[in-house]
């Protein structure tokens, strides 16, 4: 039987998505690919607060963005959580702020926003991560309704606001971003 690219994508894909919905039970019953991990077992507490005012205005239908980096670089993923926050339209009644837990390395991780300096302060929308300034270490852009911030890598798990030096402010309303992570490529490429 002859297939055309399309057709064979679409049947490797299918046979792909069926292989990896669950693994079997020594009953033979099939087991779950993705199970629930409470707050409790996990150390993340962090919840989203969608921002709903009367008037429902579109920023508020765009959920949030998420990022996984090793902000530390000690080899384990860590995981980056963009909030709303205050805006023109919308007053919180307690604060809302981005957050960014730490790999405990053992399936748990750790809230370090605070100590890490990067809670936000605008209606956050995504993130992109990237090593913006060439020394190894991941930096934090967040997009927003309001301003946009760049975060840099101090390299001992805090972060500084580098927008207005990198001109990278942005106002207005940005809902995602890219990092190109060439520079170091086309560095050790040049030698």
């Amino acid at each position: 039987m002859k297939f055309n690219r399309r057709e064979w994508l679409w049947l490797a894909s299918s046979f792909g998505a069926a292989l990896s919905l669950g693994g079997q039970s020594a009953s033979g019953q099939l087991q779950p690919l993705f199970v629930e991990v409470p707050p409790s077992a996990s150390g993340i507490a962090w919840v989203h607060e969608n921002a709903m005012s009367p008037s429902r205005y579109l920023p508020e239908a765009l959920g949030p963005g998420c990022a996984f980096l090793d902000f530390d670089n000690d080899g384990w993923m860590d995981i980056f959580l963009v909030n709303s926050g205050p805006s023109d339209f919308w007053k919180p009644s307690s604060p809302v702020r981005n957050a960014l837990y730490k790999n405990n390395r053992d399936g748990t991780f750790t809230e370090v926003t605070e100590k890490a300096g990067i809670t936000g302060g605008s209606f956050g929308m995504g993130v992109a991560v990237g090593d913006y300034d060439n020394d190894g270490w991941s930096d934090i852009f967040v997009t927003a309704y309001g301003k946009s911030i760049l975060y840099k890598n101090n390299h001992d798990g805090t972060f500084t606001d580098v927008t207005e030096k990198a001109a990278l402010a942005a106002p207005g309303w940005t809902t995602s971003a890219v990092c190109g992570l060439l520079g170091r490529a086309q560095t050790r490429m040049r030698q």
